[in-house]
């Protein structure tokens, strides 16, 4: 009579733990370890919706945790419009290796989506605690990896920093090409985190279209863009007009300011065929 008494239990409390699995839709996430005891992951919110000098208050979460030796760091991904885009911390001594293709990316994206799995829920602001041993804890999933494939340090990299620092933050398409430095994190010694966007340059590198989706009349455009003041526009042409210099081409009337993320310009048109460029100024 005792044995299925226990069973009962046992699936019913398995049961209850698999309804409380967040399911991970791209924010940003930062996670504190010292490899013992627990660790800490907090959602941060969409990478869109950064801003310069955006900071979070952590004290209370980071009350028990020693700041002057903590690892932490950031990550995230997500599929926008076609284009596959992770986003990572760095120690500051190297640079993301490029992500060479939708399949790779698949792979990070999986292994976070296993961290963010113990989410009481997804949205900005949450919180979940896991012990430092756990598989799927943020020491094993980053530092550690357990000898596991499939964990995020092992499909792509360590983000962590330690300690009372600041940290880079890497944007990166998976296309191949190299990662790009938008920012910075800083966590100070009262546990608050805080985003910096990289300092503006002068002259903009030239943007980069990273893909093109249409859906009925509309195109919608995405590229690269570089943080500061400066305005993308979309350019266009038909198969008759490649005869014109490019800097002929006429120009949509809207457009959007650089702030180091992948951007897109969407063209309404009822040519059967068009060509675009990217220009910013």
């Amino acid at each position: 009579m005792i044995k299925p008494i226990k069973l009962a239990l046992l699936a019913t409390g398995l049961a209850l733990t698999s309804t409380h699995a967040a399911t991970y839709t791209g924010d940003l996430v930062v996670g504190f370890t010292t490899q013992s005891g627990n660790d800490l992951i907090y959602d941060l919110g969409p990478q869109s919706a950064l801003t310069d000098g955006q900071s979070w208050n952590l004290s209370s979460l980071l009350s028990g945790y020693n700041l002057n030796v903590v690892y932490w760091g950031v990550i995230g991904d997500k599929n926008i419009g076609g284009v596959r885009t992770a986003w990572m911390t760095t120690d500051g001594t190297v640079v993301p290796d490029p992500i060479p293709s939708t399949s790779a990316w698949g792979k990070i994206d999986t292994a976070t989506k296993t961290l963010y799995q113990f989410f009481p829920s997804a949205a900005a602001g949450q919180s979940t605690t896991i012990d430092a041993t756990d598989a799927s804890s943020w020491n094993q999933e980053t530092l550690n990896g357990l000898g596991s494939p499939s964990s995020y340090v092992s499909v792509k990299a360590d983000p962590n920093g330690q300690g009372k620092t600041s940290t880079p933050f890497y944007s990166m398409v998976a296309d191949g090409s190299a990662a790009v430095k938008v920012g910075t994190f800083t966590l100070n010694g009262t546990g608050t985190l805080t985003f910096s966007t990289v300092t503006t340059v002068a002259t903009p590198p030239a943007p980069r279209i990273v893909n093109i989706a249409r859906a009925g009349g509309t195109t919608t455009v995405f590229f690269t863009t570089t943080n500061g003041n400066f305005s993308y526009k979309l350019y266009y042409t038909n198969s008759a007009g490649l005869t014109a210099p490019a800097a002929n081409w006429p120009a949509l009337s809207t457009s959007v300011t650089g702030n180091g993320q992948t951007n897109f310009l969407q063209d309404t048109t009822t040519d059967a065929t068009r060509f675009y460029r990217v220009g910013v100024q």
